[in-house]
């Protein structure tokens, strides 16, 4: 029994001994308060954990640009919620320059296929003797591929400049300035449409970039599967253009709740996207290579960083507000009488607790499980399990293992940016939030054991209530039983309490509380 079940039998000792040690030194009001912050906090390091532990497990690639997805999806769904004209604005470029992209792809094959046998040529040494050599050597490496890549972003940012982000942007009176009306804020139809043949001809010459070998666009059902893509790219586009205006006011006038719910919604999709980009254009390139893998994905966390403060500026942004289940002020007796009462706060043994940290660990329960059910009882679940103990013989059984990279990849990078949305409402929006999350995902991925889905929602866990005690000790102070007077810890050793379990539960089990040796 002991060596069947050792881990979870020392993670549920662990966190029964700071329970304990909650409840001796705290008081039970005190110590309940401060269980629940750590179960809110353990959700949102989950949230995050939990794409790096897939990603991980199956593709062992250390993605140092997870927090960045993170801080997108709050973004995203802070714009959804409150600025629905930015999306608006931004969207139909967007959608023209992936359908431009997907056009570029298809109509450059041939050259994509002519610059593959040049290479081989020059590698087989038979491109000619002497100075023909030499010059296919540099062809083959200065292709033409590479230089209408640069061509393409050069007119991408001969479209983007001048657009007015700043004042779509503003849409708060708190805002530099203040607010800006729509009217004012965005640019004219005639102007957007010469942004979007700009963009259009920025994916044309950027297409060859993104071919791969084994893209199949050349069969036909491929071929008109691309073509319904891309029309369908350029109608949204054109749709969310020229009714800009109205939807904006549809989207404004909707329910807080529903608000909500698309600002969900909007913030996984949008992970989901970044997360398969990512995978499919800059990982795929270096599986393998660690080291590649580790300073890629480091570079990308500072552009990401970069790129959102040049977007939405430097400075935070207060709490989204919540829905309107969690939004009257009053507080409730106990959670029945809220479904009724719908109050901001719930009587737990005398004190209010938000309700809305509630459904923030109600968010991470339902991903803890649905994701275990997927891995557990699916078929995708099947293939990815297997894909961690041996790709080679996933492969060799005719399963495309790279489209379940991609796939991994998106899921991860979705459950990052949807746990930013999550916490938008609790901490708020800042360029700084993906950082600190990522750090204590790392921190939680490696206390429960590398590529381990139950030990990084164990390593949450325990993170989560160590630091939700460690920032009881610092405001409160705790009163052990045989001390007079109550221990006050130092802010410091509050922010070093994760660090500090990590390094414990490391010196007792070098591979994590779930990980095995290899």
């Amino acid at each position: 029994m002991w060596k069947r079940y050792r881990s979870a039998l020392v993670s549920v000792g662990i966190i029964l001994a700071l329970v304990v040690l909650a409840y001796a030194g705290l008081g039970a009001t005190k110590a309940a308060s401060v269980l629940l912050s750590g179960l809110t906090l353990a959700a949102l390091y989950f949230l995050m954990a939990a794409g790096l532990s897939l990603i991980f497990g199956l593709m062992d690639v250390l993605n140092f640009a997870h927090g960045v997805l993170f801080m997108v999806g709050a973004y995203i769904g802070y714009s959804t919620f409150g600025n629905p004209r930015l999306l608006l604005n931004t969207l139909p470029l967007v959608l023209t320059l992936v359908a431009g992209v997907m056009v570029g792809t298809w109509v450059a094959r041939p050259l994509h296929t002519w610059e593959q046998g040049l290479r081989r040529r020059v590698a087989a040494g038979e491109a000619g003797s002497g100075g023909r050599q030499i010059a296919a050597n540099v062809f083959a490496r200065l292709t033409p591929s590479l230089a209408l890549a640069v061509l393409g972003i050069a007119v991408a940012v001969w479209a983007a400049r001048g657009f007015p982000i700043s004042s779509l942007v503003a849409f708060e009176t708190t805002a530099t300035g203040g607010a800006i009306s729509t009217a004012v804020a965005q640019e004219a139809l005639a102007p957007m449409l010469g942004r979007l043949v700009r963009l259009a001809l920025a994916g044309l010459l950027l297409g060859p970039v993104f071919i791969r070998g084994d893209d199949e666009s050349q069969c036909r059902g491929a071929a008109w599967r691309r073509i319904a893509a891309v029309a369908a790219l350029v109608a949204a586009g054109a749709v969310l253009l020229l009714a800009r205006d109205p939807l904006e006011g549809f989207m404004m006038g909707l329910s807080i709740d529903i608000r909500f719910a698309l600002a969900l919604l909007a913030g996984a999709i949008t992970g989901a996207l970044l997360g398969g980009l990512i995978e499919s254009v800059l990982v795929r390139p270096f599986y393998g290579n660690v080291v590649t893998q580790i300073v890629l994905t480091l570079g990308l966390s500072f552009v990401g960083v970069e790129l959102v403060e040049a977007v939405w500026g430097p400075e935070g942004r207060p709490p989204m507000a919540v829905p309107s289940f969690f939004a009257e002020s009053c507080r409730s007796p106990n959670l029945f009488a809220w479904f009724t009462e719908s109050c901001s706060s719930i009587d737990v043994l005398g004190r209010a607790f938000p309700t809305y940290r509630l459904f923030i660990i109600a968010v991470g329960v339902v991903i803890l499980v649905a994701v275990g059910v997927l891995l557990r009882y699916s078929r995708l679940g099947m293939i990815i399990r297997a894909g961690v103990q041996d790709r080679e013989m996933v492969e060799a059984l005719g399963i495309n293992v790279r489209r379940v990279f991609t796939l991994v990849f998106a899921l991860g990078s979705a459950l990052a940016a949807l746990g930013g949305v999550v916490a938008a409402p609790f901490i708020g929006v800042y360029p700084e939030m993906g950082g600190i999350f990522q750090l204590q995902g790392f921190i939680a991925v490696v206390i429960g054991g590398m590529g381990s889905y139950l030990g990084t929602a164990v390593g949450s866990l325990l993170i989560g209530l160590a630091r939700a005690f460690g920032d009881a000790l610092v405001t409160a102070g705790i009163t052990f039983p045989w001390a007079e007077q109550p221990f006050m810890a130092s802010p410091a050793l509050a922010r070093a309490s994760t660090v500090l379990i990590m390094a414990v539960v490391l010196l007792v089990r070098p591979a994590g509380i779930f990980g095995k040796k290899e």
